[in-house]
């Protein structure tokens, strides 16, 4: 599992929305769980999505993002991307591997 592979790399792997936390849960259990925390970006709505330039006004959701920041809190890595289909992990994990 590709959490469990970043976290033998001392990566913490968090995820965030833009929904109240019990649309949150249902979204979670529709899929069997999510095996990593999942944060609300809720109130006010999309404020640290927009912060990172990944909030989409007219969907009013954040854009499907991967951001990598180190311990001292700077991004090393950001990829926006269409659709996560596109998501490569192993590019995720060499750009960890770089960190």
């Amino acid at each position: 599992m590709v959490n469990a592979a970043l976290e033998e790399k001392d990566t913490q792997v968090l995820g965030i929305s833009a929904n109240a936390k019990p649309v949150q849960a249902a979204f979670s259990t529709s899929l069997g769980g999510i095996p990593y925390p999942v944060l609300s970006d809720f109130h006010p709505h999309g404020a640290v999505c927009r912060s990172y330039g990944v909030y989409d006004d007219g969907r009013g959701t954040p854009k499907r993002s991967v951001f990598l920041i180190d311990k001292q809190g700077v991004a090393r890595f950001a990829r926006v991307y269409a659709d996560m289909s596109e998501l490569d992990l192993d590019e995720v994990i060499s750009e960890v591997d770089r960190l």
